[in-house]
């Protein structure tokens, strides 16, 4: 079985490249070779293509039997969306997520809209570039966390991002949109612990691979304006803790497990999702994103760091298309 690995491969050196976390999305040369070997050993024939303008040719001529798509695209809003549609025009069975999904779930004001109210989301508003009605802003608690609405990998959140006061957070959201390009997500600041958990399956078959807590590596850290930003992500040894599972009380953790299904449910989320949670004073979880294409670095992938110590890298991503032809009634040999 032919099996095309699309993916967005990230540049070695993007020296000029701006902002500095252009293609912090994109996926690296080391990772495509692990998804490459996992799936070797399952006897499939895996096929690197990059998801670039020359990708429905080359998936029409590539004779493939399957996909298994990690590509991020390019462009705005719908970018994720984009391998996903072409599989499906040229009926080729994919991995993961259909187009809708993965739309829905790059803006994360949609996203909300459509968890809420099943799953709880902080207050929050969406500014468009340009706006100048702010009457609706004085309302939200501050401080505030501002973001780009449709990126990933935590693009653009960094310093600066957590805002004291509206002034502060209309300064940001103008600096998004000339930076970034995109509209500006506010939502009132979580001071609790930040959880991630990785669903997989489909339907009645959808498990918990992992519900996993986000820790600062510093105990004199301010855990409290503690973010998950681009800087501490990419020093994750140093800067971070992970905890599996999550140091919180079992019933906690069991309203995470039943908001997560219910948000893989809600937004649609095939084969594989990373879902993230932020808990507030009180210690009551909130939605903060879905990935349902989550990144599956070998060495520094959330949902593979999560998944040391009881799933194998291998087991993980053979999974993915496992689930998958399962999903779609196809053998995987």
């Amino acid at each position: 079985m032919r099996v095309a690995i699309l993916h967005n491969l990230r540049p070695e050196q993007s020296v000029g490249a701006f902002p500095d976390d252009m293609y912090e999305e994109y996926d690296t040369s080391d990772t495509i070779s692990a998804i490459c070997a996992a799936l070797a050993d399952l006897g499939l024939t895996p096929v690197p293509l990059v998801a670039d303008r020359q990708l429905p040719c080359k998936l029409q001529d590539g004779q493939f039997d399957f996909a298994f798509n990690i590509a991020e695209g390019a462009g705005r809003r719908c970018r994720e969306a984009v391998a996903a549609a072409l599989c499906e025009l040229l009926e080729i069975p994919f991995t993961g997520s259909d187009a809708l999904t993965l739309a829905v779930a790059q803006d994360k004001a949609v996203a909300r809209r459509i968890v809420s109210p099943e799953v709880l989301v902080a207050p929050g508003r969406l500014v468009e570039p340009g706006s100048s009605d702010m009457s609706d802003f004085r309302h939200l608690r501050y401080p505030v966390i501002v973001k780009p609405n449709d990126e990933g990998s935590s693009k653009g959140i960094g310093p600066g991002a957590i805002c004291g006061s509206l002034e502060a957070a209309l300064e940001r959201c103008r600096w998004l949109g000339e930076n970034y390009g995109a509209p500006a997500l506010i939502e009132e600041f979580l001071p609790g612990v930040e959880i991630t958990v990785g669903v997989c399956g489909n339907g009645s078959e959808r498990r918990i691979l992992g519900v996993m807590e986000i820790a600062p590596a510093d105990p004199g850290m301010d855990g409290n304006r503690f973010i998950y930003d681009v800087g501490t992500k990419r020093d994750w040894r140093r800067r971070v803790r992970y905890h599996v599972p999550a140091r919180l009380p079992a019933q906690t953790l069991s309203i995470i497990e039943a908001s997560a299904f219910a948000a893989a449910r809600l937004l649609g989320c095939r084969d594989l999702a990373r879902i993230d949670f932020r808990l507030d004073e009180h210690g009551v979880p909130h939605f903060l994103e879905c990935n349902p294409l989550p990144g599956l670095d070998p060495e520094q992938g959330d949902i593979v760091i999560m998944c040391r110590g009881s799933v194998p890298y291998a087991e993980l991503v053979q999974g993915i298309i496992l689930d998958a032809g399962r999903r779609l009634d196809i053998p995987i040999r």
